[in-house]
């Protein structure tokens, strides 16, 4: 019999996105989003583009408007005449005055962006005006100084307000007798802006490096959605336009609302499609997972169900296959258990020896007192001492002041052996005796300094020293001898740790297991001896006691 197909999860989840069509849905709301927005912000900009050419355009024209009367004034041949007539004919200067007056006031009349004109003479004449001015009291100002050394028209700026000036030149004789200022209107020029009072724009009047006149409060920034520099006309100012980026996105949701509620219409029925589908696909994977929760609470008698879906039916077997692994396991580590208990027995009753050994030890120094043998009271009695400090009653960290008891112990043992052919010398830092430390980790190093040091030395008499100080935080335990045979091998230098004798390297890796790769045993040889040094960190003391 042909056996069935099964259909994967991957060919139905395929199947259910293709009927839901969510990528497509969300594909064309973000083209539509993505749309709108660039043509909102196209449109704002073309508008605010046109706005700068429009107001461009004026201020061109208010400015030609403003050099046109004043180009008229300074060339006009009545003005002329009265600025050559001499200061002492009053008849013919007052009948010019009569002529002259009306001319002003009427370019001021004329012109709609006049404030206001003098023209300055050097010439003091008798006569009555607010119009013509002797220019005495400004020859020192820098504007005159431009105009007189300008062959067009000047425009400045000055508290405020905004002003132009030209010379009056005569064609004959050739020669400048005055000139003429006018002072502009400032709201005219303000006017000129109303036309961008719903746009968050900042608009400036430049001559140089100077502000002449700004318009707008918006603060300056680094990301303008529109910046353009203008020369305005001849003036020889320009004028920047500057647009709040934030201006090219306002109320963009607005304008595709409609598209967006369609869009989350049809996004929610999707969803509940796609529930309905995938509570149909999750059917035999739900029950597997109850199956697994099962197993979790200790239940690995549970029979695991088959599916018609592939990749649920293959992670079913897996599963299956696995319980019978861990059943296995679990009898594996009944019978290591056992094992263990078995070994505990045997180590608690190997203790009994230890025991043994301080009894007849004791024993021994009673017979030696009785029998007024000092010397093997004395070394009983050592012995005795080591032997109970060095087992420690099974505890592997205790006071330093345990570790120099037994340290002593074994040293004196050592001396009486060695007939007391060195020296031992012991500076130990009062403070430090409280501490906790690994116990039994001098031994190993006084020993190598017996063994390889002192009993190696022919003509000098040997000599150790015991020392524990503190430093920086940190403990140091040193065990240094004058022997010499360690340095004739690699002199003055570090003892690799992979050239440490068995002793020495379970002392370096009890230490490193206990405080970290920082710690450890550092052995090193010079001229007048060794020195084997134990580094402990004190915080790491203080949490091996707690």
């Amino acid at each position: 019999m042909k056996a069935e197909r099964k259909r994967t999860f991957l060919e139905q989840l395929r199947a259910a996105f293709v009927i839901v069509i969510m990528i497509p849905v969300l594909c064309l709301g973000g083209f539509i989003f993505y749309s709108s927005h660039r043509y909102i912000k196209e449109q704002r900009l073309m508008e605010s583009s046109n706005l700068v050419i429009q107001n461009q355009t004026d201020l061109n024209n208010w400015a030609e408007q403003c050099e046109s009367s004043l180009r008229y004034l300074a060339g006009n041949f009545t003005l002329q005449e009265f600025l050559k007539m001499d200061v002492n004919q009053y008849i013919e200067v007052n009948k010019a005055l009569k002529n002259v007056n009306p001319l002003l006031y009427n370019v001021i009349l004329t012109n709609q962006y006049y404030k206001n004109i003098a023209v300055y003479t050097d010439k003091k004449y008798h006569i009555d005006t607010s119009l013509i001015k002797n220019s005495s009291a400004v020859t020192d100002e820098d504007w005159y100084q431009e105009i007189m050394n300008t062959t067009g028209i000047y425009w400045w700026s000055s508290g405020g307000e905004m002003y132009i000036g030209r010379k009056i030149v005569t064609a004959y004789p050739v020669g400048t007798i005055g000139i003429v200022v006018v002072q502009l209107k400032k709201e005219t020029f303000e006017n000129s802006f109303q036309m961008f009072q719903q746009i968050p724009v900042k608009i400036e009047l430049k001559a140089g490096d100077t502000a002449v006149y700004q318009y707008g409060n918006e603060n300056d920034s680094d990301s303008w959605g529109f910046d353009q520099s203008r020369a305005l006309a001849d003036t020889g100012w320009e004028i920047s336009y500057k647009i709040d980026k934030k201006y090219f996105s306002q109320n963009v949701l607005v304008s595709f609302g409609m598209p967006m509620l369609i869009i989350c219409l049809v996004l929610f029925l999707a969803w509940f499609c796609i529930r309905i589908l995938t509570r149909y696909l999750m059917r035999d994977l739900s029950v597997l997972v109850q199956e697994v929760n099962e197993v979790q609470n200790g239940n690995f008698d549970v029979e695991i169900q088959s599916s018609a879906t592939e990749e649920i039916h293959v992670l079913a077997q897996s599963i299956q296959g696995m319980l019978g692994k861990i059943k296995q396991l679990i009898r594996q580590v009944y019978a290591k258990e056992i094992e263990r208990q078995d070994l505990e027995l045997n180590l608690l009753q190997a203790k009994i020896s230890p025991h043994f050994l301080y009894n007849n030890l004791s024993a021994i120094n009673w017979l030696a007192i009785d029998c007024g043998e000092e010397k093997i009271s004395e070394i009983t009695t050592e012995m005795a001492t080591f032997y109970r400090t060095a087992l420690n009653k099974g505890n592997n960290i205790d006071r330093l002041s345990v570790e120099i008891t037994n340290i002593k112990s074994y040293i004196n043992l050592q001396l009486i052996a060695h007939e007391n052919e060195f020296d031992v010398e012991y500076d130990i830092d009062e403070g430090l005796l409280e501490c906790v430390v690994p116990i039994f980790i001098l031994q190993p190093l006084v020993e190598n300094a017996i063994e390889h040091g002192v009993e190696e030395l022919e003509n000098t008499r040997g000599r150790i020293k015991i020392s524990a100080r503190q430093e920086d935080g940190c403990m140091y335990l040193e065990v240094y001898d004058n022997g010499r045979s360690l340095y004739e091998k690699i002199g003055s230098e570090a003892m690799r740790p992979e050239d440490y004798g068995y002793g020495t390297q379970n002392v370096h890796k009890r230490i490193r297991l206990l405080y970290g790769q920082q710690c450890g045993l550092t052995i090193t040889a010079d001229t007048t001896g060794t020195t084997s040094s134990i580094n402990l960190n004190m915080k790491d003391l203080r949490k091996q006691i707690s």
